[in-house]
């Protein structure tokens, strides 16, 4: 029968009474629990999640405004996939501004099923001014299956960083320890100048006399030691490292380096200790003193430490004697020599 809308006094006494019958009764909790479960929505169904790029990188400082001197870490952290091959670049040379005070890199350890390697730097900066730290480029293969060509190599960069050195004194250039001037005070009774006169005369005369008796009993002062004996003092103590302990290596090379640049700066006058290797052989031109073999000699073992300083490489036993003798061989070749006078003879028949 079809619904018309109104209502039927018929059709409501049958219901009311099917709701007092033993079987309505009975049957009228299921039909409850029955509507409530069509009512209910239906469960939603979780979002898929996306999926990662195989290789992410990240670069950060560990602060991003500093003052002159103050040591900043600057960390790269990369997070692939284990299926990858991954090649950290050496940015020591990019990041201009800087000195590099120690580097290191942490075992790579694994996150979610991924390997995360991390390198970092500690940096100083001696001058005030807005520095960037470029992006670092990471350069990423899948490993290749054995008899397999290896896949086309890719590429994935990090941030810019942008640091702020500031200077250590009041931005407004006042200094707040400083206490103002007292006024002047009027001396009612000078004191005559003439004793005051010879008693800072007696003084001074004292003062000579007690300077040049001190200087006749003061032996000699003893002639400054050249370079080259003190690099090669340096270099045989190195030469007594253990060569078994990875990080007693990659601490020779650091101080090897810094032995040599000592060398350079003391012997040609050359900043060595303050300047990047790029900046030193820039500058090998114009050092008098020095010849070609004597500039590719310097050059080929800057390249060879900085390697291990900066690109985490891992020397055989015969590079690390290679490095060694380099050094000791530039300091042996470009050492001062002494001026020989030539003998009696020669001056005579010279005359």
């Amino acid at each position: 029968m079809a619904s018309d809308g109104l209502f039927h006094p018929r059709r409501a006494g049958c219901a009311c009474r099917f709701s007092r019958s033993p079987i309505g009764r009975r049957s009228l909790p299921y039909m409850l629990l029955l509507l409530a479960a069509c009512a209910q929505p239906a469960p939603e169904t979780a979002a898929p999640a996306e999926p990662r790029d195989p290789v992410e990188t990240r670069a950060r400082v560990d602060r991003a405004v500093a003052t002159t001197g103050d040591l900043i870490t600057y960390t790269v952290t990369v997070d692939h996939d284990a299926s990858y091959e991954v090649e950290l670049p050496e940015p020591g040379a990019e990041i201009a501004g800087f000195r590099i005070v120690d580097v290191g890199r942490e075992e790579p350890r694994e996150e979610d099923g991924r390997v995360v390697r991390e390198l970092w730097y500690q940096l100083r900066a001696d001058l005030v001014g807005s520095y960037v730290l470029p992006p670092i480029t990471v350069t990423y293969r899948p490993r290749a299956e054995v008899g397999a060509e290896a896949a086309e190599a890719q590429t994935v960069r990090t941030s810019e960083i942008f640091v702020e050195v500031q200077s250590v004194l009041p931005a407004d250039g006042e200094v707040t320890d400083i206490r103002g001037l007292k006024p002047l005070r009027r001396i009612e009774r000078p004191l005559p100048w003439w004793p005051l006169a010879a008693g800072g005369g007696a003084v001074v005369l004292a003062a000579l006399a007690f300077l040049y008796w001190r200087r006749r009993r003061r032996p000699p002062l003893a002639p400054p030691r050249p370079a080259h004996e003190i690099a090669f003092e340096a270099l045989e103590r190195l030469r007594r490292t253990d060569f078994a302990d990875a990080e007693a290596v990659r601490r020779f090379h650091f101080e090897i380096s810094e032995v040599v640049r000592a060398y350079v700066e003391a012997r040609f006058g050359l900043n060595a200790t303050d300047l990047t290797t790029e900046e030193i052989v820039a500058r090998l031109g114009g050092v008098r003193g020095l010849g070609g073999d004597e500039r590719d000699l310097l050059r080929g073992f800057l390249g060879a430490t900085d390697r291990v300083k900066f690109a985490a490489h891992e020397p055989s036993e015969e590079e690390i004697r290679a490095t060694y003798e380099n050094a000791l061989t530039f300091v042996e070749v470009t050492r001062e020599r002494p001026i020989v006078a030539p003998p009696e003879a020669e001056l005579k028949e010279a005359a």
